[in-house]
């Protein structure tokens, strides 16, 4: 399958929200997850990082979410929030379409998420910390947004190596 383009801060399809998809047994809809997979694993192995993508992110306007997390490969097809956290916290965050930045952005901590697998199958997804924000970020962009839209503070945003400096300096933590 092939490798996709991935879009870059600025291409106006990154800003279009999503389409559902109907038909996800559909063969162009199955071929598109490969494409994704295919996509970002390509993506991984050039950059060393990249844990998701979305269909807008190679140009394609339908509500489809590829992800790693930990040991898991998992499909987002029309996710949607059920529920969220009041509670928020701020990470940095960066993206496949513009990873040479960083910047702080404030998430619920905790979401209820609910979506349908490659096979169409429903799921539910109750998750914290790194997954909901993978999650939120990923869901952003089938709505049109970029983490750009959630700055809280300007000054936090930054260049790739300025947060690998940041991240050096800093103290271990525990």
């Amino acid at each position: 399958m092939p490798v996709l383009q991935t879009l870059e801060l600025g291409d106006p399809r990154l800003r279009q929200p999503a389409q559902p998809v109907d038909q996800i047994a559909a063969p162009e809809i199955q071929a598109l997850l490969g494409d994704l997979w295919d996509t970002l694993d390509d993506f991984r192995q050039r950059h060393g990082w990249g844990r998701a993508l979305a269909a807008p992110v190679v140009g394609v306007a339908l509500r489809v979410v590829v992800l790693t997390y930990e040991t898991q490969r998992l499909v987002l097809i029309n996710p949607r929030f059920e529920s969220w956290s009041r509670t928020q916290t701020v990470e940095y965050e960066r993206c496949i379409a513009f990873g040479s930045i960083w910047g702080q952005v404030y998430r619920p901590e905790r979401v209820v998420v609910v979506a349908e697998d490659a096979a169409g199958a429903a799921q539910r997804f109750d998750v914290d910390g790194e997954l909901a924000r993978l999650i939120q970020h990923e869901i952003d962009h089938l709505d049109g947004l970029v983490w750009l839209d959630r700055e809280p503070d300007l000054a936090t945003i930054c260049t790739a190596g300025e947060r690998a400096r940041q991240r050096t300096a800093q103290p271990p933590t525990g």
